[in-house]
């Protein structure tokens, strides 16, 4: 059973605090997200930082924390997002988890905008 892109960011959507906001985020930047690899980038920065958040044994790494959903800084750019990238690289659970959301986050702002296109 196939489950459509609107009800996927529904179901992130519906879940704590910290998903239900990055994925507002993602629906508000669909437009943007299929043509900004920096809006992509730190849309799935967000969600592997709810994910890290939800393991108590974790923390998030120092140079990520400008992209925690609670913090989240218009003011960080490419640069931040390189280090805070490189920092998810040293995990191979966090890189697994950031690379998943990167490709998901381009395919829910693709399906979602053609949705809301049509």
């Amino acid at each position: 059973m196939s489950t459509t892109t609107p009800e996927i960011l529904k179901d992130y959507g519906q879940r704590p605090d910290c998903f239900r906001k990055a994925a507002g985020l993602i629906r508000t930047r669909c437009g943007e997200l299929d043509m900004n690899e920096d809006e992509r980038i730190k849309a799935a920065i967000s969600m592997t930082l709810c994910e890290l958040a939800t393991a108590r044994h974790h923390s998030v790494p120092f140079e990520c924390t400008p992209f925690t959903v609670d913090f989240i800084s218009t003011s960080s750019g490419p640069h931040s997002q390189g280090e805070c990238v490189d920092a998810l690289s040293r995990s191979a659970q966090f890189w697994s988890s950031y690379s998943g959301y990167l490709r998901e986050v381009r395919m829910y702002a693709q399906r979602f905008f053609s949705f809301i296109s049509s």
